[in-house]
């Protein structure tokens, strides 16, 4: 039996999911072991240890895969990328190899209530707008209401991300190549920006994932939020209120990751582990889990799905503007200090100043 160590995560929700018939002709051979975000990623290195035994599983694209080739953890595949989007087919590879097969793409989109919008801030936004425009709609709308305005993903182990476009908002990056290149005014101010933003958020935003976003959208507690595009399938849903007023954008200073599945360089399968990995991404799986998570990687799902689930253009538009982070070595330690650090300014514990300061001087000692 093959054995698939997976992220639990909408698209995965589909491919479990009986109802869907993913994995009907597969029943009695395909094992699914699901676990949450916040537990993954040392399940998955159990796996490369020795200490767990899996074929098959999900890895973060550019985020991890690079120090997985370089460590031999990962097998080298072997497919025709075919109508998958290019901006995601090369996160496949590293260095002119392919190791991963997507799942699905996350990148930063912005939901908001067109009316409220309209009516309090004036404004009508087209398909990608800068984090300056959202925070600047976000402070005028609170101020007319009296309420939160904005929903944020801010949990410690989301902040990083969720952050990620205000940093970017003046210009520069996180990262000059390998090197981090944070503690500069700019990234600062940029840092000021986003966690002005919690003064009128929801009440417990500090520690919201994906499951209170969504919920905040959905249930229109807030007009403004930001999520991923691998939620968006479980945010416009049936039980979604007035559908019909909820906008989409992309930032022009957003990001995105492609979660991928690849096979373990320990596995005695290997190649039947590339049979089902074939099949995962093909177009008709890729058409159900896609419209289930919001976020395909086929062109042709996009083109066929796109007047029922209106994001998908914005989708696109995310697609082409959005910039990963490098492929870099230890980019989960070094990233994780960035994690730590953007959050402990959030709460208040040090200045944007001092966090991109720590951040910057920590990550470079690593190396």
């Amino acid at each position: 039996m093959l054995k698939v160590l997976a992220v639990d995560d909408p698209a995965v929700a589909a491919y479990v999911n009986k109802n869907y018939g993913i994995l009907a002709a597969y029943d009695s051979r395909v094992r699914f072991d699901v676990i949450p975000w916040s537990g993954y990623y040392e399940a998955m290195m159990d796996v490369f240890a020795g200490k767990a035994e899996y074929d098959i599983v999900m890895v973060a694209g550019h985020l991890w895969s690079c120090d997985f080739v370089r460590n031999g953890y990962l097998a080298e595949l072997s497919y025709d990328f075919e109508d998958i989007l290019p901006v995601i087919a090369s996160e496949m590879q590293l260095e002119g190899k392919t190791y991963l097969s997507p799942s699905f793409c996350d990148g930063h989109i912005v939901t908001y209530r067109k009316s409220i919008l309209k009516e309090i801030a004036g404004k009508t936004w087209g398909a990608v707008i800068t984090p300056g425009e959202f925070a600047d709609a976000a402070e005028k709308i609170a101020k007319a209401t009296g309420r939160p305005s904005v929903a944020l993903k801010a949990d410690s182990s989301e902040i990083f991300t969720d952050a990620l476009p205000w940093l970017r908002m003046n210009g520069g990056d996180v990262y000059d190549n390998k090197t981090a290149v944070c503690n500069t005014p700019e990234m600062t101010d940029g840092l000021e920006r986003y966690c002005a933003l919690k003064r009128i958020a929801l009440p417990g935003t500090e520690q919201f994932g994906n499951v209170e976003v969504a919920a905040a959208i959905r249930e229109k507690k807030v007009p403004l939020a930001v999520t991923w595009s691998g939620q968006m399938g479980v945010v416009y849903t049936s039980d979604c209120m007035e559908k019909e007023d909820l906008g989409f954008a992309a930032f022009s200073t957003g990001w995105n990751v492609s979660w991928s599945f690849a096979v373990s360089a320990g596995s005695g399968r290997k190649q039947e582990a590339q049979d089902f990995l074939a099949y995962l991404r093909s177009r008709q799986v890729d058409e159900i889990a896609g419209a289930v998570s919001g976020a395909p990687v086929r062109r042709s799902s996009y083109e066929k799905g796109r007047e029922e689930y209106p994001w998908y253009a914005c989708q696109l538009q995310m697609f082409a503007s959005a910039r990963p982070l490098p492929h870099m070595e230890k980019a989960g330690e070094k990233n994780g200090i960035l994690y730590q650090e953007i959050w402990e300014a959030f709460m208040g514990k040090k200045t944007a100043a001092e966090a991109m300061r720590d951040a910057e001087d920590q990550i470079n000692r690593i190396g």
